[in-house]
């Protein structure tokens, strides 16, 4: 008499041979080719312009904004903050509102909505208009980021997202590195038509905003069973591809059982805790870094110029190491030893000992090791979530934490602490560390789960029809967590 397990091994046997996936190495090659040249660019540049958006506020700081407004205290560091706050209250709508509609009207809306508003925040009077102006600003762009994860995760398989989440996210290292040299040619402008420098910062690169939306709407595709740039065979091959990925988690229906998945998945909850942790550095050194080399003793202009090459080390080093995690098809071990390497690089920023130049090394180490560990931390949330709307839903709530951590990363670096900012750094540091321990914690779980799949996959099917064996996404022992 068969057993379950041994029973549930024919059904398997039995369903993929009515499903066969036939690969073809060459032919998806140049699909994959395609498919990037179509999707990533363009992407890639919409996150540059929401980055460079949301962390020029620190360029403006230093164009002395502050004395302008006649803000006083913490009220700077709370118009950072209160960005956040708006990201964090729409993020899980607005991907609501991206499965429910599709990313061609969705994303140039909310586009050309932030681009708006970082227009007219060069008008601002006070400390009121410019915290009304940072909260719209975050509750438009909210829905960039997980947007975009989740739109990339409908186009490529699971060992493939990596490399594409790491191009895309390189607009934070793109941003960071340009946002100090346009900076420094804008603010040049300083009194011409009566503007302040800061003034023409938000409304050039406002305007910018709103016209790459318009060639958003034009550029941007759907999902790959509804595009028009493929041929009908490279879209069968598309789809196929990720259903095979996937097995039986594979789900794109829009159920609203899925979104209560998302919402009730512990596995979830936990990596909302790991970025949300790790988020409150990460923030802190995007936002902050031309006022951090300026505490080392440099200048105005040498602070926006030197603020280039901790981001173009962190540019760097997020590719390379995505490319090698997509290829071994592993995340935790980049994601534990880059946490480790950003942890060196704030000791340095931390030993008082420590010269300018260990200093600044330090600076340029955090960034190599911190922007691969968000990347890949993000990356292994998409793996390891399946089914559309789950993971639109899940992705939406995991960068809701993240950016609660960037609200609390506003208030890190104080000005009271100038010029060493010892505080900041040694905040920033427990975090990471924190956040390393979590990221072995879900490791450890994943193996747990992926033994017991492997032992006894009928245990996660038994008292369950065949509705409920559908949706079960993730959950489902045909699906193999990454580790």
């Amino acid at each position: 008499m068969e057993t379950d397990n041994e029973k549930y091994q024919k059904d398997e046997e039995h369903n993929n041979k009515e499903e066969t996936f036939v690969e073809n190495k060459e032919f998806e090659k140049k699909l994959l080719r395609k498919i990037d040249l179509r999707v990533m660019p363009l992407l890639t540049l919409l996150y540059l312009l929401s980055f460079l958006d949301r962390v020029n506020i620190g360029n403006a700081k230093l164009a002395h904004i502050e004395e302008d407004l006649g803000l006083v205290g913490t009220q700077f560091n709370w118009s950072l903050s209160i960005f956040f706050i708006g990201y964090i209250l729409f993020e899980i709508p607005s991907n609501f509102m991206l499965i429910k509609t599709n990313p061609t009207l969705w994303i140039p809306f909310i586009m050309v909505s932030w681009g708006l508003v970082m227009t007219l925040m060069a008008f601002v009077k006070d400390f009121a208009g410019l915290m009304t102006a940072r909260f719209f600003l975050g509750a438009f762009e909210s829905g960039l980021f997980p947007g975009a994860i989740y739109y990339i995760t409908t186009w490529y398989k699971r060992s493939e997202t990596n490399y594409r989440i790491a191009i895309f996210a390189i607009g934070t290292a793109i941003a960071g590195s340009f946002s100090g040299l346009l900076a420094y040619g804008i603010v040049r402008l300083d009194g011409w038509l009566h503007l302040k420098g800061w003034q023409w910062l938000f409304l050039i690169e406002g305007l910018i905003t709103v016209l790459i939306s318009a060639l958003a709407y034009f550029l941007l595709s759907d999902y790959p069973e509804k595009t028009k740039w493929l041929s009908d065979e490279e879209r069968k091959y598309a789809v196929g591809r990720l259903k095979n990925d996937a097995g039986k988690a594979h789900t794109t229906h829009f159920d609203k059982k899925h979104i209560y998945a998302a919402l009730t998945d512990w596995k979830v909850y936990l990596a909302m805790l790991h970025l949300a942790v790790s988020s409150i550095t990460f923030y802190s050194f995007a936002l902050f870094m031309p006022t951090i080399i300026n505490g080392m003793g440099f200048d105005f202009v040498k602070s926006q110029l030197l603020s280039v090459p901790p981001y173009l080390c962190a540019g760097v080093t997020t590719l390379v190491l995505a490319t090698i995690s997509d290829r071994k098809d592993i995340r935790s071990p980049f994601i534990i030893s880059c946490s480790i390497v950003a942890i060196i690089g704030y000791i340095l920023l931390v030993v008082p000992s420590v010269g300018i130049p260990g200093k600044y090394a330090g600076a340029c180490i955090v960034g190599s090791g911190l922007f691969p560990t968000i990347v890949t931390s993000i990356t292994w949330l998409t793996n390891n979530i399946a089914g559309h709307a789950k993971r639109a839903i899940a992705t939406a709530m995991v960068m809701m934490c993240a950016n609660l951590g960037g609200a609390l990363a506003s208030q890190v670096y104080r000005q009271k602490d100038y010029p060493h900012y010892t505080y900041g750094h040694s905040i920033s540091l427990g975090f990471l560390i924190t956040a390393t321990f979590i990221s072995i914690a879900q490791l450890l779980i994943f193996k747990t789960l992926n033994k017991k799949k492997k032992e006894n996959p009928q245990s996660f099917l038994e008292g369950k029809t065949e509705e409920e064996i559908k949706n079960l996404g993730d959950l489902h022992p045909d699906f193999i967590y990454k580790l």
